[in-house]
């Protein structure tokens, strides 16, 4: 039988193990709250801007940023990932699907700007034309002015044709259950097409629609960034959550087993000890 002393030391190891696990289960689900709030209040601010982006883009004049002909061929990628691991597949399927995304591309086109720890390491080991030098930290407090450092230099890039098209890789939530990474392309916009023109222009700007739209653009990749974060972080959380509650059930199982050794070796030692007296006596 088991040695008694190895037994109890594996089960206290392990119970330990549950409990930080359990812990990190119900943080994760504390955060996923906050999160989706987060992401229904960007959802509603999204809507209500996306019509006031989608009128000053119906003039004429402002269609620079809807074309998709004689553009560079080099490609902006903003990689999201998280900062920590513990989350299961979570960083597994984003770099796997990214590297699916680019293998038909020139590598000599694709540059990356690389948001969380991960995305960093990941870079640097495929040897990918990574903007950002520095690691640009993911953390649970969502701040969207981490790329502001970048976001004029990005647009003027953009403008000029240097790159011709950027985009966010990141992962989607869907579910609980189910993280799908995606590829939403930033520049050039896709906007919805007019069926009926209104009688008179719902929306008074200060200037014309044609100066606007160079604030606009500012503000929406902003706010797409954002809200893109929010929707991997939410992701991320949902990943953590599963992964904590699968390792947790697997501690729990093995304490189990664990456990029914234990008191199977502690009754053949004691069934031992009442032999031995017995045998003494005789």
């Amino acid at each position: 039988m088991a040695n008694l002393q190895v037994l109890k030391s594996r089960i206290d190891s392990i119970e330990k193990t549950a409990s930080i696990t359990k812990a990190m289960y119900q943080i994760a689900s504390s955060k996923l709250m906050s999160a989706q709030n987060a992401y229904e209040q960007y959802y509603k601010f999204k809507n209500a801007f996306d019509e006031v982006l989608n009128d000053v883009l119906n003039v004429e004049e402002n269609t620079y940023f809807l074309e998709t002909k004689q553009r560079s061929d080099k490609k902006l990628f903003i990689l999201i990932s998280g900062d920590r691991g513990l989350v299961g597949g979570y960083h597994q399927q984003l770099f796997k699907q990214f590297l699916e995304h680019i293998k038909d591309m020139d590598r000599a086109n694709v540059y990356v700007i690389t948001i969380g720890r991960r995305a960093h390491a990941f870079s640097s080991k495929q040897g990918l034309q990574r903007i950002n030098e520095e690691v640009i930290l993911n953390h649970d407090a969502i701040d969207e002015s981490i790329l502001v450092d970048y976001m004029d230099h990005l647009v003027d890039l953009y403008t000029s044709n240097h790159y011709g098209e950027i985009s966010v890789f990141s992962n989607k939530f869907i579910n609980s259950m189910s993280q799908v990474p995606e590829n939403e392309i930033l520049l050039p916009i896709k906007v919805k097409a007019v069926k009926k023109k209104k009688a008179h222009d719902p929306y008074f700007y200060e200037g014309s629609k044609v100066n606007t739209i160079n604030d606009l653009i500012m503000i929406y990749i902003q706010s797409r960034i954002y809200g893109l974060m929010v929707d991997a972080k939410l992701s991320e959380y949902a990943s953590r959550i599963m992964a904590m509650k699968n390792a947790t059930d697997n501690a729990t199982e093995a304490l189990q087993k664990l456990n029914l050794k234990y008191h199977q070796a502690r009754q053949h030692k004691i069934t031992n000890e009442l032999l031995d007296i017995s045998n003494s006596k005789l």
